[in-house]
């Protein structure tokens, strides 16, 4: 599974995606971005995860990743602010099997 993360500037999701490592399969891979960024990288992922910061942008993201059939949402608050890797990877796991 390749994950995208994108916040304004991709500084704080680059944290998250530290600790989603730790419970990712061996080959997957999870990327942290700027939100400027995404509709260059979106080929390269599965699913697109927002930061809560930028929950604004999520319908622009949806139909971008939706034309290529990726699903797209963001990260819960609680998840983010505690930089769960776990539930990050868990929703992302999540959005790529509904």
């Amino acid at each position: 599974m390749n994950v995208l993360l994108a916040c304004a500037a991709g500084m704080s999701t680059s944290l998250l995606v530290a600790n989603m490592r730790k419970f990712a399969a061996p080959g997957d891979t999870i990327e942290a971005v700027s939100f400027s960024e995404v509709a260059d990288r979106l080929d390269e992922f599965d699913v697109v995860l927002l930061g809560p910061q930028i929950r604004f942008r999520l319908a622009e993201v949806q139909q971008l990743a939706g034309a290529q059939g990726k699903p797209a949402g963001v990260i819960d608050m609680r998840v983010y602010g505690t930089m769960d890797g776990a539930s990050a990877l868990a929703q992302a796991t999540s959005l790529l099997a509904a």
